[in-house]
């Protein structure tokens, strides 16, 4: 949920170490190394109100977002940590970069698992009023770095989620599996090319899933993949996996399964989507050579309380100069479709 910027579905990645083999660093591994932390939390500000955070940990630098689940907006954070007394202070900020307010809470750590627990005080920025909060983590975050100089860097970043059911284990396995099996096609390719071609210019690849919401009946997660492999510019392609979580099962989860059978869902998200690409003025929308959207052209998209969140790579929506467009369609646009049985149940009013 740390984006690039307040908002903007397009993630971070990485920084990592090694050369021509995996490195794995769980999140937990910060503190007296220095080692950057990455973990996801749930919790609440005072008795009701259920909050998301994702905080990025860099020596004593704190940076993230968090966001109320009744909303699903992400609010911008940046802060400190007080490594003696495991105090974290952080800053929250609206778009126009204005503090709106601050957390301040104790880090509290649970055998080698690293900042398990935080909790502390919320107050708005005027100070006039304060609430307890509380924040449980629910993943750490894995990175993988493969780096031969002259050659190729790659780095892989995935959630591990904390909890010991099934569900959740089945999760991890697979979003283990997902990034190995990409590093080592990546890495085939490109001991092929070099092997034949020489030196000619440095490959890179950087991937990475983030968590876009939590909670234990579903969880979304969003993928970016950048490769670069010589030419004027790399190239950027969108992934999702989004989990029914049901009958202590972790149910993977494709279009079909949001909405009622038979129902005219493809056009109705390819008729809003398009609307709004006219909007944000994607160049092949405006000059008719997009006109509607196919289930495929849709297949990365998350889900949050905001509503269904759909990425566009470049070149799918305009020309590569435009970069991605990101497409967000609230509930209320989907009244009659969605399955009043199925995974969105939860955020139908």
């Amino acid at each position: 949920m740390v984006k690039g910027s307040v908002g903007n579905p397009a993630f971070l990645f990485l920084i990592f170490v090694l050369s021509n083999a995996f490195l794995c660093l769980s999140a937990h591994a910060q503190s007296d190394e220095g080692k950057e932390s990455r973990c996801y939390y749930i919790g609440t500000i005072g008795d009701n109100l259920p909050v998301q955070m994702e905080l990025v940990i860099d020596s004593g630098d704190v940076s993230g977002s968090y966001m109320y689940d009744r909303v699903g907006t992400p609010i911008s954070l940046t802060g400190d940590m007080d490594k003696e007394s495991s105090t974290l202070s952080l800053i929250e900020q609206d778009n126009e970069g204005l503090k709106t307010g601050t957390f301040k809470g104790a880090v509290k750590s649970e055998g080698k698992s690293f900042g398990m627990y935080i909790e502390g005080e919320w107050s708005k920025a005027n100070g006039l009023s304060a609430l307890p909060f509380k924040l449980t983590k629910v993943a750490d975050f894995v990175s993988m770095n493969v780096n031969v100089e002259s050659k190729y860097d790659a780095s892989y970043l995935y959630p591990s989620f904390i909890s010991d059911t099934k569900a959740n284990r089945e999760i991890t396995e697979g979003l283990e599996k997902e990034a190995a099996s990409e590093r080592k096609k990546f890495t085939t390719e490109a001991e092929e090319f070099f092997s034949t071609q020489g030196s000619a210019g440095e490959w890179q690849e950087n991937y990475s899933y983030s968590i876009e919401y939590y909670s234990p009946q579903l969880i979304s997660l969003s993928g970016e993949v950048f490769t670069y492999t010589g030419g004027a510019h790399g190239n950027t392609f969108y992934m999702s996996s989004n989990y029914w979580i049901k009958d202590g099962k972790a149910l993977r989860l494709g279009l079909p399964d949001l909405f009622t059978p038979k129902s005219n869902y493809i056009k109705v998200l390819s008729d809003y989507c398009i609307r709004d690409l006219r909007k944000q003025q994607a160049g092949w929308v405006l000059n008719g050579e997009l006109k509607e959207l196919k289930a495929d052209d849709m297949s990365a998209f998350v889900i949050s309380p905001r509503g269904i969140t759909f990425a566009f790579a470049p070149y799918a929506a305009g020309p590569y100069v435009e970069g991605s467009y990101f497409v967000t369609v609230g509930y209320g646009e989907l009244k009659g479709i969605i399955n009043p049985g199925g995974p969105l149940k939860q955020f139908l009013k």
